[in-house]
């Protein structure tokens, strides 16, 4: 239920990412297909073994590919946060967020 709903709301959604290994969700729901993707380095070979489309990097804090992001450990989904704040305000905001 939880796959179809995350599919569901793509469709309405300006963006969709995921922290650590809520890639799994994403990749399990389709939105991740074709994609390069970051999740938390202990995880990418099995992301990759159970999700042959994607490209998991082991190395990258986030990744973005067009309207879904995903970023590597806990740590690192709050760069990815900063990342959608300068996104949507500029730099100047995120840098004093």
């Amino acid at each position: 239920a939880l796959v179809q709903w995350v599919r569901d709301k793509s469709h309405y959604t300006r963006r969709m990412a995921s922290v650590c290994t809520g890639a799994f969700l994403l990749a399990a729901s389709g939105l991740l297909d074709g994609c390069r993707v970051a999740t938390h380095w202990t995880r990418c070979e099995e992301l990759a073994r159970k999700f042959p489309a994607l490209t998991v990097e082991a190395n990258p804090i986030f990744i973005q590919q067009g309207a879904v992001w995903t970023s590597a450990g806990v740590t690192a989904g709050i760069d990815l946060c900063l990342a959608l704040v300068e996104e949507d305000l500029g730099r100047a905001i995120a840098l004093e967020v």
